[in-house]
Formats: C-alpha cells, sequence, structure tokens
C-alpha cells in the first residue's frame, strides 16, 4: 500500500515537472526573444518533442543556449516520466501474477482445511475463531470489497460465488475437511450446500440459517450442522441473565484462544489400551485429570455423565474435558482420532 501511494505520489510530482517546464519554456522564449505566447508554445512542443521542425523564428545567441537547456532538463524529465510509469505498469503487473501464483500454490497445497463461504460478520468471526486453533482455512467471497479486505487481514481467499462448483473446487473442497457456509441468503446456501455436497461427500458442512423454519431443509440437503445466530444469541442472553457462572465456564472452555480448559470428542481405536476397559481402570480422572462428559456409541445411544465402571469400547465416541495437555496424554491413550 505504502509503494503504491510512493509511485503516485511520484507520478503526480512529474506531471508537475513537465508542466513547469513547459511554462518556463514559454516565459523563456517570451522573455528573450520577444515572442508571441502561441510561438513560444510551439517552440517548446517541438524542442522537448525533438521532432526536428524548423523555428518559428531564427534564434539568438541567448535564445539558442536556452533551447539546449530546454532540451537537456526536458530529455531527463521525459526519462524519468517514462521510467515511472513503466514501472508502475510493470510492477503492478507483475505483483498480481506473483500473489495470484503464490496465492494458486497455497491452495492446491491445502488438505483436511476448512472452507468459509461469506465473509460478512458471522464469516469473519469463524475466520478469527480458526486462527485462533490454528486451523487452516480458505474463505470464498463474491464481493470484491470484501475480497481485498480479508486478503488485507492476511487471509487465503477466493473471489467468487460459492454455489459455483468450479470456485468451490478452486478452494480445494475435495480434500477439504469442513465446509462452513455463512451466507445472508438461505437460498444460496441451499445451492451451496447441495454443491459442496457433489463435489465431496465426506465434508462436514456446517450451515448458518437465517430463518428458523429453514433449519430442517438445510439438513435435508446435506448439512450436517445448521446454527441460527438470532436462536443462539437469545439463548447465551437467557443464559447470562438466569446462570451468568455457568455462561462464563462455557465460555471460557469453548473460547479457542484458552489453553486452561477445553472440550475434544475422540474416537477410541481398535487399538486402544483402554478398549474393553471400565473408565475407572484406564482412563480415571485422579490419573489423567481428564473428565469424559458423555459416550455416544456407534449405535447412536448416548451415556451422558458416565459413572466410574462404565466400560469403554471401541469405536465408542468420548466427548472429553480438561487442559490441552493432559487431553493429548488420554488422545495418545485411547489411540483416538
Amino acid at each position: 500500500m505504502e509503494d503504491k501511494k510512493s509511485r503516485q505520489v511520484n507520478f503526480w510530482g512529474l506531471v508537475f515537472l513537465v508542466s513547469a517546464l513547459v511554462i518556463a519554456g514559454i516565459l523563456g522564449y517570451m522573455f528573450i526573444e520577444g515572442w508571441s505566447i502561441l510561438d513560444a508554445l510551439y517552440m517548446v512542443v517541438i524542442t522537448l518533442a525533438t521532432v526536428g521542425f524548423k523555428e518559428v523564428h531564427p534564434l539568438s545567441p541567448a535564445g539558442e543556449v536556452f533551447t539546449i537547456l530546454l532540451i537537456v532538463f526536458g530529455l531527463i524529465t521525459v526519462y524519468y516520466v517514462v521510467r515511472l510509469l513503466g514501472e508502475y505498469l510493470i510492477e503492478d503487473k507483475l505483483e498480481e501474477h506473483l500473489k495470484s501464483k503464490k496465492m494458486e500454490k497455497s491452495l492446491k497445497a491445502l488438505s483436511g482445511h476448512y472452507v468459509i463461504c461469506g465473509f460478512g460478520r458471522v464469516g469473519s468471526q469463524v475466520a478469527h475463531e480458526l486462527t485462533k486453533e490454528p486451523a487452516e482455512f480458505v474463505v470464498v467471497e463474491r464481493e470484491h470489497t470484501i475480497v481485498a479486505e480479508c486478503e488485507q487481514e492476511g487471509f487465503l481467499c477466493v473471489a467468487g460465488d460459492t454455489t459455483d462448483e468450479a470456485v468451490l473446487k478452486r478452494a480445494g473442497v475435495m480434500n477439504a475437511k469442513g465446509l462452513i457456509v455463512c451466507l445472508g441468503r438461505d437460498s444460496d446456501t441451499v445451492l451451496t450446500i447441495i454443491t459442496a455436497r457433489s463435489l465431496n461427500n465426506d465434508l462436514f458442512i456446517v450451515a448458518r440459517a437465517n430463518r428458523d423454519n429453514t433449519a430442517a431443509k438445510l439438513l435435508q440437503v446435506g448439512a450436517n450442522r445448521v446454527v441460527s445466530p438470532h436462536q443462539i444469541g437469545g439463548f447465551r442472553m437467557a443464559s447470562f441473565a438466569l446462570n451468568p457462572e455457568v455462561a462464563d465456564f462455557l465460555d471460557d472452555v469453548q473460547d479457542l484462544g484458552n489453553r486452561e480448559v477445553q472440550i475434544d470428542d475422540v474416537i477410541v481405536a481398535n487399538t486402544s489400551l483402554a478398549a474393553g476397559h471400565s473408565i475407572a481402570t484406564k482412563l480415571s480422572n485422579r490419573t489423567y485429570g481428564v473428565s469424559i462428559l458423555a459416550i455416544h456409541k456407534p449405535d447412536g445411544h448416548a451415556i451422558i455423565n458416565p459413572i466410574g465402571d462404565t466400560v469403554v469400547e471401541a469405536g465408542d465416541r468420548l466427548i472429553l474435558l480438561g487442559t490441552k495437555e493432559k487431553l493429548s496424554a488420554v488422545v495418545k491413550l485411547l489411540g483416538a482420532r
């Protein structure tokens, strides 16, 4: 940004210099030779343009010296003008080309990332939350002004319509882990989900519902989870009013930037040492400092706040609460993913 401003200032400075040189030449011929404004202007133009036309009137010795100086300064000025314009045009094109090449290289290297559709108030917040994790992601946005804002924040961004198959392919949706749809219109959200699901059937899709009655439709067309910002906002406000301490605790747990306490979900591997054993035997809170909040069985059955004699089996999805360091130790024990 600073380089472009600097070039712009230099450009207008040279425009001023050329104008000053022309005016000085006109005044010089009028003063030295006593010519009219038109004759003086004509002489300045053919001199600076080096076209070699004959002088309007014969020059005096003083006029000849003045013409020599005018040619010298004119050549220097024209040189810098041409150089500046060349740099301005070539550097901008080169910078744009290199930037595009770098982005395409980054997009091709992405795998297991998230694709954020839309960079409005919700989409930008999602991007900042993923940055805290940190998690790799790419933003898809159709408005060019918003794309520029996204790039200024240092995020990888693809300009285009999220309902366009080619645009989603460019964002790497084929190799993505998840798709987060934060669009302002539910109709666009539906088309985006259908298009993305057709490209990657294993994609985990979280969609924003702008109206409560569209949540079910979004689930039907392929979304795994649907979020209503208005509903969540109302729920959180009520929670803070009724149970402020509990709400504060949940905020700390859900804050991706908070490394003290986190909630994680893991699937117990077949090779896990804990598989086939009770919680008290292999996953005691006293030993690892991690609490098991729930166990989701492969058949859909859920055990909330399981007791110590509950047996953990391969394929179970465990919801764990603890610090990041202690969670890592338990995840390693479970051989989980």
